[in-house]
């Protein structure tokens, strides 16, 4: 009888396995360790002792478990009552503080717009056709036809404009003197209505122009009828003008009159799209040739004589009463709305989908309004829940197949659902916890469960292979060890595999939550709870289920029909069902025919290559951003754009110049050499310039001598007031906001906003339009404008398509800064963990193997090939699994998450199954002190041995025996058991070990 001192028998815990260590040259191993390495082998020590005792304890208790962990998520899961879905570009893709997102919520605050404007464009052959004609009659009849709550239709609903026949033979009847409303009184709520749309300007000033060019126009003359008139009754004149709905339609010419209509000829139609310039219905000047494109010819006159589209236009107007008490309800693009509008909007788009099944052979129709965003990014959580159910079923499929055996008991169908299960679990703990700390949720969140379903898989299969590892056939070898205490030992090693791969994991999402971009913080900051949700679920609820499911295998039930049991003698597993046919391949053909030396060569020559042919694809890499690439391809909003782009590639980007409490009678100057060098700019293509005109006006009619001498704040008011009221400046009153309300005829009270919209050129990507954007920020902030002592003073450029731009900024910048980040967390926690920064992710499992092991650099890395290759490969392809239902995905953003995923898993196998092998068979680390020597290796098959048994004895001390390993009777010490390094140690009798010399 005799003890073993501390030097050679090392207890990691109550009831676990001992190693048995060599007692010499242990404290010299000590000694000749590096500090790095003595903390990396104490947190890996202590990692190791933690799971082991956690496995121990969940499977001893695994009922505990399983109801601790459904009720710690339901709690966390009513975190989703707050749930908070964000679709708006400008809160995703701009930095909350940044001065563009600041600029555009105060924008949307301090000037709404009344006008929300529904879209569609009609495409064919030639669209001059009667057929043509009357299919854009038919959709004008049937939106005529929709109806909303309390009854109200389109003739309730639109916004609509002065009918004024009066002043219909000027040279050139302006776009503002639409806004001569029946109402004259101007308020200072009137908002800006562009921005209520994110596609196209609601108003075209190249459609009340004669000119039949899609040039930019030229300004008004000084020229005004309220010196022809006296302002009394003029004014009264404008009062009483009666108003029409405002529809942008070639039907117009015809008064949207069927049986004019359904008797045109094709002569007839461009006889008068050319040269009938007036409207009938409002007596107002419009060119309806710029609402055309595509392919447009002209003939020897230069009459438009065919087109490939045309667009169409309806706008609705927003009660005002409700905008100016601050009643209307905010839509989910951030633009101000009424419930009638919104409801309208709606039904609209349900008609015109409808209305685009129904077309004739050859005609199409394009459709989009405000609400076209969000309508769709909610029509596509169904599909996502549809692809995310048939990945559960796919998943299910093969995890079934990967974990169990191919017969009636050792299938494991119902611990492959508790499997798959914990990544639903993390995905309500990680929506429910997110939601409850007022993170919203973007579009890109929609990949996280897909993400979540790979990650989750992986730490399942790394537990079911160590377990395999230690404990292949437990119906023919079984085993003396409980239950809890193989879970134990499975965990001791699967455990600090899956913390070290997860918190690698956490660490990159936890640095990309650090970013700037509001939409991209969401998702890793979701992605980093999700992570750790479901490593714990893992290490928790899966394995509680799998101690439960072991049970029912020992016990010899049916994996389907658990109320059927076995006899020993009624059931002997088929020997084929036995064998891993995975396991088989690394053993007899990857780790025999890798190590070569000519597939070394190979091996080698073939990373260098790909190394070359990346760098050169990075030198490739293109910047760009578009928020349509969420939405799917198929989308009528997507095609919408798609025409859009292809139809009319001319017109440029709308943008709008804001200027808030500038003190306008001394700064006319400055904001002359603005504009002069906008004009020249050749980022520009046209600017509706209110200053040009107002300048002409009053140059010409008050004497004035703008901008060489300055006004005096009263005489800029009168001024301006008769010049919001005039043919020539009646266009930019919607444009203007002052501190309270005036009619025609009255000056303008003091003003507080002004806003001029402009148009960029049409740009090749952003390396132009960033620079042009910068130049026009870089104008406003050198212009020397002079403000009033007000609060709020502002001179800035804003625009809805802009959040793109504003995004390709600062987009690259964040790309390497969160790829380097992430990668230098990477490195440090594996550094710290495993005392190497050469290894991540699919190679941490391989190279934790590889230092767990002792012998020649080659042997080492065989062993580790063989223990954990097959999980590193069930878990790679399962991540290609889970996320392959993206490759049919209609989205551009998900489309491309799949390639580049791909890219990473094969990329990422290739490394760590056949590289990393390769390089640390040759410049491989030396492997932790006391790691087991590959005789003794944990995972490998066992050489029949003496090891040492301790037994308790009643007098309290320890008998320590030698026993030979060969005892065929003892499953410790067969030769099919993986067990023969280990010491067992009985849990009641740990403390009675003494010290004492043999």
């Amino acid at each position: 009888m005799s003890t073993k001192s501390d030097s050679e028998i090392d207890m990691d815990g109550p009831g676990s396995f001992c190693r048995a260590r060599n007692p010499t040259g242990t404290n010299s191993q000590t000694n000749s360790m590096t500090s790095l390495q003595k903390i990396s082998l104490a947190i890996t020590g202590s990692m190791e002792k933690f799971f082991y005792r956690w496995g121990f304890f969940v499977a001893t208790h695994p009922l505990k478990a399983i109801s601790c962990c459904l009720l710690i998520t339901s709690i966390c899961g009513l975190g989703i009552f707050n749930f908070t879905m964000e679709n708006r570009p400008d809160k995703l893709w701009i930095p909350r503080n940044s001065e563009f997102a600041q600029n555009t919520e105060w924008i949307r605050a301090t000037f709404p717009s009344p006008i929300r404007t529904s879209f569609a464009i009609v495409t064919a052959d030639n669209v001059l056709v009667p057929e043509v004609m009357r299919v854009i009659l038919n959709i004008h009849e049937r939106v005529k036809q929709i109806e909303v709550t309390g009854g109200k239709n389109w003739e309730s609903l639109c916004y609509k404009l002065p009918i004024t026949k009066f002043l219909s033979k000027r040279k050139r009847r302006s776009i503002g003197q639409a806004y001569l409303h029946s109402n004259s009184t101007t308020n200072s709520h009137t908002g800006l209505q562009i921005l209520s749309n994110d596609f196209d300007d609601a108003f075209d000033d190249e459609f009340f122009s004669e000119n039949s060019t899609l040039k930019p126009q030229t300004s008004e003359s000084g020229f005004s009828q309220l010196f022809v008139v006296p302002d009394e009754f003029y004014c009264s004149i404008v009062n009483e003008l009666d108003a029409a709905c405002w529809e942008v339609s070639p039907a117009e010419l015809w008064s949207f009159d069927k049986s004019l209509i359904d008797n045109l000829t094709q002569e007839e139609i461009i006889r008068v799209v050319n040269h009938e310039l007036i409207s009938p219905i409002f007596g107002r000047s419009v060119n309806y040739t710029a609402e055309f494109g595509g392919n447009i010819v002209r003939n020897d006159l230069g009459e438009v004589i065919s087109a490939g589209s045309v667009l169409l236009r309806w706008s609705i107007g927003i009660n005002q009463t409700l905008l100016q008490e601050g009643r209307v309800v905010t839509d989910k693009t951030g633009e101000v709305a009424d419930d009638d509008c919104l409801e309208w909007e709606l039904k609209w788009i349900d008609l015109m989908k409808n209305i685009s099944k129904d077309m004739p052979p050859g005609i199409n129709t394009y459709f989009v309004n405000s609400q076209s965003w969000m309508e769709i990014s909610e029509a596509t959580i169904l599909d996502d829940g549809m692809q995310l159910a048939m990945g559960f079923i796919i998943m299910f499929f093969y995890v079934g197949i990967m974990l169990g055996k191919f017969n009636v008991v050792e299938q494991r169908p119902l611990l492959t659902i508790a499997g798959l299960s914990c990544v639903g679990l993390a995905c309500v703990v990680s929506y429910g916890l997110c939601s409850l700390c007022f993170i919203v949720y973007g579009p890109v969140n929609k990949i996280l469960p897909f993400l979540l379903l790979g990650i989750g898989i992986d730490d399942m299969f790394v537990i079911m292979q160590c377990w395999n590892n230690l404990f292949s056939s437990p119906l023919t070898n079984k085993s003396k060890l409980s239950i809890p205490e193989r879970m134990g030992m499975a965990m001791k090693h699967a455990g600090v595999s899956i913390t070290v791969t997860s918190l690698t994991d956490v660490a990159a999402f936890g640095v990309g939550a650090s970013t700037i971009m509001p939409g991209l913080q969401s998702f890793c900051i979701y992605a980093a709870v999700g992570i750790i949700a479901v490593f714990l679920l893992q290490a928790t609820f899966f394995v509680a289920c799998f101690a439960l499911d072991q049970k029912r295998v020992e016990d010899r039930r049916n994996a389907f029909f658990l109320w059927i049991k076995y006899k020993e003698d009624e059931f002997i597993p088929n020997s084929w069902s036995q064998e891993s046919y995975l396991q088989t391949l690394f053993n007899r053909i990857l780790a025999k025919y890798l190590f070569t030396p000519w597939a070394k060569i190979t091996v080698i020559l073939i990373t260098l290559s790909m190394l070359g042919v990346t760098m050169y694809g990075n030198t490739l890499l293109r910047q760009e951003f578009d928020p349509m690439w969420f939405l799917p391809s198929d989308s009528y909003m997507s095609k919408y754009v798609e025409k859009r782009e292809t139809y009319y590639p001319g017109t440029g980007y709308p943008s709008f110049l804001v200027a808030n409490q500038v003190n306008w009678s001394e700064s006319f100057q400055s904001f002359d050499r603005v504009l002069n060098d906008l004009k020249s700019s050749d980022a520009i293509y046209n600017l509706e310039n209110w200053y040009d005109d107002f300048k002409e006006y009053s140059n010409a009619n008050f004497d004035t001598n703008i901008p060489n001498r300055p006004l005096t704040p009263s005489k800029f008011q009168k001024y301006m007031g008769k010049f919001l009221y005039s043919p020539a400046g009646s266009k930019h009153r919607p444009y203007f906001k002052s501190d309270g309300n005036f009619s025609c005829g009255e000056s303008l009270p003091p003003l507080k906003t002004v806003v001029m919209p402009f148009r960029f050129r049409k740009f090749n990507g952003p390396q132009e339009h960033i620079p042009a954007l910068r130049k026009v920020k870089s104008l406003l902030k050198t212009a020397n404008m002079t403000f009033n002592h007000h609060e709020s003073p502002k001179f800035f450029v804003t625009g809805t398509g802009l959040v793109a731009w504003e995004t390709d900024n600062i987009i690259n910048a964040e790309l390497y800064r969160n790829v380097s980040l992430s990668l230098l967390c990477v490195l440090v926690t594996t550094f710290l963990l495993l005392a190497n920064f050469r290894i991540c992710d699919y190679a941490t499992h391989i190279a934790l193997a590889f230092m767990t092991c002792t012998g020649s650099r080659e042997s080492r890395a065989k062993q580790a090939l063989k223990n954990i290759g097959p999980a590193v490969l069930n878990g790679g392809f399962s991540t290609f699994l889970a996320i392959i239902l993206l490759a049919g995905s209609k989205s551009h953003a998900f489309q491309s998450f799949f390639k580049i995923f791909s890219v990473v898993i094969v990329c990422g196998l290739f490394h760590g199954l056949i590289f990393l092998p390769v390089l640390l068979s040759i410049f491989g680390p030396e492997p932790y002190p006391f790691a087991y020597s590959r005789d003794h290796e944990l995972f490998d098959a066992f050489k029949p041995q003496k090891v040492v048994e301790m037994k308790p004895l009643q007098n309290s001390q320890v008998q320590v025996e030698v026993k030979d390993s060969s005892n065929a009777n003892n499953p410790l010490f067969s030769t099919n058991n993986n067990l023969a390094p280990l010491l067992l140690c009985s849990r009641e009798f740990e403390s009675q070990v003494q010290r004492t010399q043999q």
